[in-house]
């Protein structure tokens, strides 16, 4: 059940429910009587790695800096910070996608902080710890099973404990994906649910991408990143939208059109012509003239797989081919981030379910065969 917290109509015996006590949560006054918190403290990401470490923001044990810091990048304000004869150290990095960007944050500190109104979509993920974010009167609270969406003005209580990881993007950004995804413009405004339940099945594969976000920005540089942070961006946004409760549900949930065969052989063009940039979903629908969902389905019965299948298939053929090639000197990890793979051990184990054998056991018996 997803947890969530309503100032007016706060009830902590609630099944499933608790509160924030003043010594965990900066000052939010509360009605409860004395209830604990017992919030599920399970992390959506490990809890021993400090995510987006290659890409620091800042980094600071001064109050007056953190402030600066805040205002600078977001335009909040601390709206209550507890005095401490302690000093905490407040960290955030930051990583930015090809359209939105990805944040970490831990202040070490009890304190609420309050974001101006934005056009931007913020999801919050929880790293450790405990937090909530207010949305007028009504408070979500971010636990390993609940992420909060949100957009304009809100006011984010941070436990002492509590770690975050924060995708922000703009709006624009999700309404061109939708968009594609529907097959139509999107007339009216695109409005969520704050809270999105991480125990539904398709949240699975949301959490699963950000996993490969976080871990890709912190192993990938160069042209590779770029290929396969874009990749990993477009997967995430149809995800969000598809994991989301939001007012254009019922037209994602609506059944799809059928396309027409050239229309499959286009799709396919595009993606061999473009196997070595980023496939975004809109790219294909403006190569066919369909929607996305409509695309997926015909590809699906014509062609047994996705069109991101469709170029997976083709990327590895293509790594195949710079293995076998005697004169490349990249090493297999090399190979792997050039042809858009950020995982090595799912390059390696897709690799040898197509061909057989390791890239590494691959390579070794073409060099052998052209030595011998």
């Amino acid at each position: 059940m997803p947890e969530i917290w309503s100032g007016p109509d706060f009830n902590p015996s609630s099944a499933n429910v608790a509160h924030y006590s003043p010594q965990v949560c900066a000052s939010r006054p509360f009605n409860g009587e004395g209830a604990e918190p017992r919030l599920e403290r399970v992390p959506i990401l490990s809890a021993t790695v400090t995510p987006l470490s290659a890409h620091p923001a800042f980094r600071t044990t001064s109050e007056s800096e953190l402030a600066a810091a805040l205002k600078a990048r977001f335009g909040a304000r601390i709206a209550h910070l507890p005095p401490t004869d302690c000093p905490n150290t407040a960290e955030a990095n930051r990583c930015q996608l090809p359209g939105s960007e990805l944040w970490f944050c831990a202040y070490d500190m009890p304190l609420s902080i309050k974001f101006p109104d934005s056009d931007e979509v913020r999801i919050q993920f929880q790293h450790a710890g405990i937090g909530a974010t207010w949305i007028g009167r009504e408070m979500v609270g971010i636990t390993g099973s609940q992420a909060c969406i949100s957009r304009g003005a809100v006011e984010i209580d941070f436990a002492a404990d509590f770690r975050q990881v924060v995708w922000r993007a703009p709006r624009s950004t999700l309404v061109q994906k939708l968009a594609a995804l529907k097959g139509g413009p999107v007339t009216s405004d695109l409005d969520f649910d704050p809270m999105l339940d991480l125990n539904r099945p398709d949240a699975a594969t949301l959490r699963h991408i950000l996993g490969c976000i976080l871990h890709a920005a912190d192993t990938i540089e160069g042209e590779p990143a770029r290929i396969v942070l874009g990749d990993l961006e477009q997967a995430f946004i149809a995800a969000f939208l598809v994991a989301s409760t939001h007012s254009h549900r019922a037209a994602l949930d609506a059944a799809p059109k059928g396309a027409a065969l050239w229309q499959v052989q286009r799709a396919e063009s595009y993606i061999e012509a473009n196997w070595d940039q980023p496939i975004t979903i809109e790219a294909l629908v403006a190569a066919t003239g369909v929607s996305t969902r409509t695309l997926f389905r015909t590809f699906k019965q014509s062609r047994n797989c996705s069109p991101l299948e469709f170029a997976r298939r083709i990327r590895l053929d293509k790594a195949r081919a710079m293995l076998e090639a005697p004169e490349t000197e990249s090493s297999v990890t090399e190979i792997a981030f050039a042809c858009g793979f950020g995982d090595l051990s799912r390059f390696s184990r897709d690799f040898a379910e197509a061909f057989g054998e390791t890239p590494s056991a691959f390579r070794k018996r073409k060099r052998i065969g052209i030595a011998g």
